[in-house]
């Protein structure tokens, strides 16, 4: 089935890079209907392998099914806000935008190392694509630069994998994940510490935490803000899944402790930096891309007290891709509402819609995980887990209140704050208002109560 799905979406994006504008949008959206119905052919049949390298296992179909609904509000966002691109740059932006979503569904039930490396490879093709959509030196300065540096990235993690081949010598499987766990117990310790410190830095570029998180950046500050919206959540969740299978691996070994510390190490500094740059960022897309940078350290705290972290983790990551998309979405109206994304030039948005600005409220109550954000409950384990250590909580909770400050001070900058001298329209669609609303409505539902079935998948995510 899955082998089905590549060939839908590639003889998608041929169709599409043939179409008229109102084609292209039928052909996108079909695209996504393909997509539902594969999670549901995914989800009956859970832990099935095809072709002999694609799981269905409960880590894929959790970070698969929470894409869904953010590539349909991306889809319908991106509608409206490329409304003036000519057909050509239409044709471009969703082809690329189909066969990035093909590459993160590869990578997402990828059951071997090596494939899902390739798998992350073609999402920075297409993103750079993405990136470059407005065709302005700022945006070929960063779409370069996000080839250069994720390229960078993807070879270190690939000499972290041929450290991990090393395992294998001598024994048959592959580079399957399940071939990996079956060597561990015979590997040399050095080869799996640099094999992991390889891994981890070469995909810190697709997850966005230190050291390769820069280009992250400006990735989200040069893209279209409704694609933001998906390189914040979609791309940053196949890093992390990326990273929690070699995480896994390391759990069975005897470095596991010592990838704690790297983990930890990881997290820290991310946090840290996050501290340092929301304080001075002048541009709301750079302030919601160190908001990600400051997540991604949570998880690798989160990460690093061990393997009871891991469904903690997952929990973070899927919360936190339906609260960061929506702010994303939403800025995406703001951007056309005041023609700028400087906080100097945004303010008073209150009295040019008052639905976008209750969004914009409950995006910062999620995203500072102020009760009943489900980011509370990840937020809480970390800081219980971590109090033992006095030195290190004093440290997190400083980053925390620095960022938590920044974020409340811009956010009701723009909700509240002086408005602009030039002439402002402003008229909400219900529909993308609707698909904010569900976004958030998920988000905060999670937050309250959590769904046996769901809660099981999350846990099944630890082996």
């Amino acid at each position: 089935m899955i082998l089905i799905y590549f060939i839908i979406a590639i003889t998608v994006c041929g169709l599409i890079l043939k179409s008229d504008r109102q084609k292209i949008f039928s052909l996108t959206l079909t695209f996504l209907a393909v997509q539902t119905l594969f999670l549901l052919h995914t989800v009956l049949n859970r832990d099935c392998v095809e072709l002999g390298v694609f799981r269905y296992d409960s880590l894929g179909i959790l970070f698969f099914g929470t894409m869904i609904p953010v590539s349909i509000a991306v889809f319908l966002h991106g509608k409206k806000y490329l409304d003036n691109e000519t057909v050509k740059q239409l044709r471009i932006y969703h082809a690329s935008f189909v066969f990035l979503c093909m590459s993160l569904t590869g990578a997402y039930f990828s059951d071997n190392v090596t494939l899902t490396w390739v798998l992350i490879e073609a999402t920075t093709l297409t993103a750079a694509l993405l990136i470059y959509h407005r065709r302005t030196p700022r945006a070929l300065e960063a779409a370069w630069k996000y080839v250069f540096v994720c390229s960078i990235g993807i070879l270190i993690a690939y000499l972290g994998i041929l450290f991990l081949s090393i395992m294998l010598k001598n024994r048959h499987g592959g580079m399957s994940f399940d071939s990996l766990a079956a060597a561990i117990p015979y590997a040399d310790p050095l080869y799996l510490k640099l094999a992991f410190v390889l891994v981890l830095t070469g995909y810190s570029c697709k997850m966005e935490f230190f050291p390769l998180y820069p280009i992250g950046i400006d990735a989200n500050h040069a893209a279209p803000a409704p694609m933001s919206a998906f390189l914040s959540t979609a791309l940053v969740n196949m890093g992390f899944v990326s990273v929690l299978r070699i995480y896994r691996l390391m759990s069975a070994s005897p470095v596991f402790e010592w990838t704690q510390n790297v983990m930890f190490v990881a997290g820290m500094a991310s946090l840290i930096v996050s501290a340092i740059y929301i304080a001075q960022v002048r541009h709301c897309k750079r302030l919601f891309a160190y908001s990600t940078v400051e997540n991604m350290g949570l998880v690798l705290l989160i990460l690093s007290v061990g393997k009871a972290g891991i469904p903690y983790a997952v929990f973070h990551m899927l919360m936190h891709s339906l609260i960061k998309s929506t702010a994303f979405l939403r800025l995406s109206e703001i951007g056309k509402t005041y023609k700028s994304y400087k906080l100097e030039n945004i303010g008073g948005y209150l009295h040019f819609s008052k639905s976008g600005s209750t969004v914009l409220l409950l995006c910062l109550v999620g995203l500072t995980a102020i009760p009943p954000s489900a980011l509370f409950i990840s937020e809480m384990f970390v800081f219980t887990e971590l109090s033992k250590n006095i030195p290190v909580l004093i440290c997190l909770i400083l980053t925390s209140c620095i960022i938590l400050y920044f974020l409340c001070h811009k956010f009701l900058k723009m909700i509240y704050g002086q408005q602009p001298d030039s002439k402002i329209y402003s008229s909400d669609d219900r529909l993308l208002l609707f698909s904010q609303a569900v976004l958030l409505g998920l988000f905060f539902i999670m937050g309250i109560c959590q769904p046996q079935w769901f809660m099981d998948m999350i846990y099944e995510c630890m082996n």
